[in-house]
């Protein structure tokens, strides 16, 4: 019994080392687990805020494909104009130059070489005269009609047409007014095989009847079922064979467009590689590059446009016209 309490001061002070040695150790948890956060910081950087900086360079693509189409422009640039040539030899036949005499239209304007008359007309959206045709008035020189060739994507056509002029600004400059065409080169008129490229629409008339260019215009160029019979076809031979026996006062009318409306153009290609008689024709009119496409209206028809409309100064040159009606007016 007496030595109890000096067990419990043993026991309590062995307890107070064993309190003080666990306080010490738990004092020092606290500073362990707090480092390991500081550690952890540097991985929450956002490096990737860098990558969004290439994104602008996708919206200058657009502008590239804007700025190249204009590189195209130089296709519309005009060639050189195709020039006619003159006959392939010499003619046979004498010069004949027709003989003026007094007529006037239906609107009593005087009809002399310098004649012109506009049947149709007509504007593009920009207010731009697109759709043209005329009645022009010639002086035929001889009574034969002539040929040249003309090659057209890879075929040659024999072009068939009359010596004439018009008179210009006071001047009568010397023209081809076509009449048609067939395949092949030099082929005499009497073998043009039958079919349309054979024909041609002339109304012969004395001066007893009036002219009047929109009538014939509207009446020559209706539907052939309803066309009456003072707009005959000839053949191009008998059309050669009549010219001689005319009298020398002739007065020659002819028809044709001179502008077409551009969305025309893929008709008037496919009619130009189709018949050869409307290749004959329309080439005038057109200039085409080297591969023979329509690229714009020829610098005759748009000289011609100028002079009709604005009476501008018409260029000396070989031109040609051509004829889709016409007109033949007899003096006796």
């Amino acid at each position: 019994m007496r030595h109890t309490p000096q067990r419990l001061l043993l026991t309590t002070f062995f307890l107070m080392i064993l309190w003080l040695v666990s306080g010490c150790q738990s004092g020092r948890a606290p500073e362990m687990t707090e480092t390991p956060t500081i550690t952890l910081t540097p991985t929450i950087t956002n490096t990737p805020t860098s990558t969004p900086t290439f994104t602008p360079t996708q919206s200058t693509t657009p502008a590239f494909t804007i700025t190249s189409p204009p590189t195209n422009t130089p296709t519309i640039t005009p060639t050189p104009f195709r020039t006619l040539g003159p006959t392939p030899t010499p003619s046979q036949v004498p010069p004949r130059p027709a003989v003026l005499f007094p007529y006037q239209d239906n609107l009593s304007r005087t009809i002399d070489w310098s004649y012109v008359y506009i049947t149709q007309i007509g504007y593009n959206r920009l207010g731009e005269v697109n759709d043209l045709w005329a009645f022009m008035a010639f002086q035929l020189l001889d009574r034969g009609i002539h040929q040249r060739n003309f090659t057209f994507e890879g075929e040659t056509i024999t072009v068939y047409y009359l010596n004439v002029a018009h008179e210009f600004d006071g001047t009568l400059l010397p023209m081809q007014l076509v009449l048609g065409g067939t395949p092949g080169a030099d082929v005499p008129i009497q073998n043009i095989p039958a079919g349309g490229t054979a024909y041609i629409q002339v109304a012969i008339r004395d001066t007893s009847r009036p002219f009047s260019p929109r009538i014939v215009h509207r009446d020559a160029n209706s539907a052939f079922e309803i066309r009456n019979e003072d707009y005959p076809l000839y053949f191009l031979k008998d059309l050669q064979a009549m010219l001689p026996e005319l009298p020398d006062e002739i007065i020659l009318l002819a028809n044709h467009p001179i502008l077409v409306p551009r969305d025309q153009w893929p008709q008037v290609k496919l009619d130009m590689q189709r018949v050869s008689f409307l290749t004959a024709r329309y080439q005038p009119f057109f200039e085409l590059d080297p591969f023979d496409r329509i690229v714009d209206h020829s610098a005759f028809a748009l000289a011609l446009r100028d002079h009709l409309l604005d009476r501008a100064e018409m260029p000396l040159g070989i031109y040609a016209y051509s004829s889709r009606n016409l007109v033949i007016i007899t003096g006796e």
